[in-house]
């Protein structure tokens, strides 16, 4: 397909999918620069750091360049890259959790229980356990089936309306609504130590 810059951004997402699988290295140029900046977001919100974020959201975009033949023309595009994506940042936080132990911030917490109260230490607790929580929420996810992280991720991380995810997942609110609800029931399962160590929140 003999197009200039400006033809390949007017067309639609499914059109360019289209294109690269026929081949077209300028139709994945093209979604590239439409869509790195989603799929840089959803990494960075499940991974928490700048640097492994970059690496998630490369991996994910070559992986989509690899493996665009799985996409199906009867479904969108983005929602399809960002399962992708969040596939691809749960396999990178199984890895890290292998590699890394929780030891510091153990110690970090069980030496600060008997520690002075003073609004300082507070501070600093309360940021402590904030990360904790994050970081525990993030390794909860693996639990959950692809589309219920999906919608766990655009619902809470991306901060999208259950219209907005059912329009991005070409589904109906109610099946958004379901999905969500088994996510949450899940990770309330998986995290149940977090609710007795904090019942009042």
């Amino acid at each position: 397909m003999n197009l200039d810059e400006k033809d390949w951004q007017s067309l639609e997402d499914r059109e360019l999918a289209l294109a690269l699988k026929r081949g077209e290295a300028k139709a994945f140029e093209e979604l590239v620069r439409r869509h790195q900046g989603r799929v840089y977001a959803v990494a960075y919100r499940l991974t928490g750091n700048r640097e492994d974020a970059l690496d998630v959201a490369q991996d994910s975009l070559i992986k989509a360049y690899q493996r665009i033949d799985a996409w199906q023309p009867t479904g969108s595009f983005l929602p399809w890259l960002l399962r992708l994506t969040t596939n691809q940042a749960i396999d990178f936080l199984r890895r890290r959790k292998r590699q890394r132990h929780e030891q510091l911030d153990e110690t970090f917490i069980r030496d600060s229980e008997h520690a002075p109260i003073e609004p300082s230490i507070m501070d600093t607790d309360q940021r402590v356990r904030a990360q904790e929580i994050d970081e525990r929420v993030r390794q909860a996810l693996v639990v959950l089936s692809e589309t219920q992280r999906t919608v766990f991720v655009l619902r809470h991380f991306e901060g999208l309306q259950l219209t907005e995810i059912a329009n991005e997942l070409g589904c109906t609110v109610g099946s958004v609504k379901v999905h969500l609800f088994r996510a949450l029931k899940k990770l309330k399962k998986e995290l149940g130590d977090l609710y007795e160590k904090n019942p009042g929140g």
